[in-house]
């Protein structure tokens, strides 16, 4: 029951802003671009915000944080304004580029925008982080805690957080509607700051900075000193006003033409899909996908098992085979996860980087739009039959690894196993939704090649960097080469929930620029 509940309150929390994204779009026609800018704006506050607060905290003037800690009442209150200062910047910059652009003329316009800001802060500080701590606590849940190395402190903070877990694993909901408050402030200071710039006025951003900061510091100060319902109850307190504001300052539904009906959006998603399917199969391209990695599979226990013996057989090179230690399962698995991740990533770039770029190219992007196709639908249709490939292609390279390294070494677990390919479905799902952004980006098939390889491998570089890598699809990997094997491996739900945040991003952003390109 508490993995269902956390389970339950992460896709929430990541999926909930989506949803209110959508439901704003579809009833006020506003682009979703206004949603992109917005999760620019807080992901780039936090480039320069966090490194404030470290160095606020070199100065002195961010003190410890504890109920006995001294300066206490300051340190919240520097905190609120570093915040409070640090995203009303961001915001500032975001609407001085959208009114540039005059595409942020409307109140809905400025609502999306704080969607966006405050969506991407329920995703990770909520979604993902929450999973994290899921996963790091549910690994030593049955662990003797005073063998871990942890201070007093520590030590009684992670057993008071084992003993909620345990015993109201719901508390995890007060999460959820932490961030639906959260949400709902920065789209009341992201409409404060639209309207500065719609009046030409300074007192509405001035006005955001002190909100976020009351807010803010109040909450870390309660935080300290009373339980996290009490302080939920005061942070609710705090909010309301401006949630009043809001709903005094909502505009009455766009009068435009009405649109196909989510129902038949739907369904002709699914005649896209199939379209898709189709042409992958004509064109053979499933197929090849499908063969190589099933070459995967089967190849690699055998180059794991025969290494050394193929090494006997060369001239000259019989020392280095004694060097060579026995092959293990481990080795035949350690050598499939190696053989897909270097090559797969460059299939999957291949496969689609002409998804968008090549019918723009081609003009059929254009004939087929002329029908009644929303453009979300014409991209997300790309994405799912290559998902679909994908899923298929690793399914059967999985089994056929499996098989292999059953018959040449020892018999793995298989469910685990079996998961461990799931997590490389979602590795390569990454980097499809990555190619297929580069697709929409790009003016040619070369482009987008390039632009795809590009993001690739900026996302294998940041997985490789060790504070970050555990969001990024090097994690899947490296969670996926234990699966099978002896011994417990700790489910890492931080990898899990980010990298399907990473997605998400990356096919919003898709559809944002899709919008605005001319066929």
């Amino acid at each position: 029951m508490t993995i269902f509940l956390f389970t339950i309150a992460v896709l929430l929390m990541i999926f909930i802003p989506l949803g209110l994204a959508i439901w704003l779009r579809r009833r006020y026609r506003v682009p979703w671009l206004l949603f992109c800018v917005g999760i620019l704006t807080f992901v780039g506050s936090q480039t320069y915000h966090i490194p404030l607060n470290n160095w606020l905290g070199d100065l002195g003037m961010i003190g410890p944080i504890g109920p006995d800690a001294p300066n206490l009442w300051r340190t919240a209150v520097i905190l609120g304004l570093s915040a409070g200062l640090s995203e009303t910047i961001a915001r500032v910059v975001g609407y001085w580029f959208l009114f540039r652009k005059k595409v942020a003329e409307r109140v809905e316009d400025g609502v999306l925008v704080g969607l966006g800001h405050g969506g991407i802060e329920a995703m990770v500080i909520g979604g993902v982080f929450t999973a994290g701590s899921l996963s790091s606590l549910w690994a030593v849940r049955n662990m003797d805690l005073s063998t871990l190395g942890m201070t007093a402190a520590e030590l009684t903070a992670v057993t008071q957080q084992l003993s909620v877990l345990q015993e109201t694993p719901w508390l995890v909901f007060v999460a959820v509607f932490e961030r639906l408050m959260a949400m709902t402030l920065h789209v009341t200071i992201s409409v404060l700051v639209w309207r500065a710039f719609k009046r030409r006025q300074v007192w509405p951003v001035l006005l955001g900075v002190a909100y976020h900061a009351i807010v803010d510091g109040t909450a870390g100060y309660a935080a300290q000193f009373l339980d996290t319902l009490w302080v939920e109850l005061i942070v609710l307190a705090l909010a309301l006003p401006g949630a009043f504001w809001l709903w005094r300052q909502w505009p009455a539904p766009t009068k435009t033409q009405p649109g196909l009906g989510w129902q038949n959006e739907l369904r002709l998603l699914g005649t896209a899909v199939t379209h898709e399917l189709n042409q992958q199969w004509r064109t053979r391209r499933a197929l090849v996908m499908v063969a190589v990695f099933v070459l995967f599979g089967l190849a690699s226990p055998l180059i794991a098992k025969f290494t050394p013996e193929m090494l006997k057989s060369v001239p000259g090179a019989e020392q280095f085979a004694d060097l060579v230690p026995e092959p293990t399962a481990a080795d035949a698995v350690s050598q499939y996860i190696k053989n897909l991740t270097q090559f797969g990533f460059v299939l999957v770039i291949l496969l689609g980087m002409g998804a968008v770029a090549g019918e723009k190219d081609k003009g059929t992007a254009a004939i087929i739009l002329s029908k009644p196709l929303p453009r979300w639908a014409f991209l997300l249709s790309k994405f799912v039959a290559q998902g679909v490939v994908y899923f298929v292609a690793l399914l059967l390279g999985t089994l056929g690894a499996y098989y292999y390294t059953l018959v040449l070494f020892e018999p793995l677990a298989f469910g685990p196993f079996l998961f461990g390919g799931v997590l490389l479905w979602l590795w390569a799902l990454v980097f499809t939704a990555v190619t297929l952004l580069g697709s929409t980006i790009g003016k040619s098939t070369g482009g987008a090649a390039g632009i795809a390889l590009l993001g690739a491998v900026l996302l294998l570089i940041l997985g490789s960097i060790p504070p970050v890598g555990q969001f990024f699809p090097s994690a899947l990997v490296g969670w996926a080469s234990q699966l099978g094997l002896p011994g417990d491996v700790p489910f890492n739900g931080a990898a899990l929930s980010a990298n399907g945040v990473l997605i998400v991003v990356f096919l919003v952003t898709a559809v944002a620029l899709f919008e605005r390109q001319e066929i």
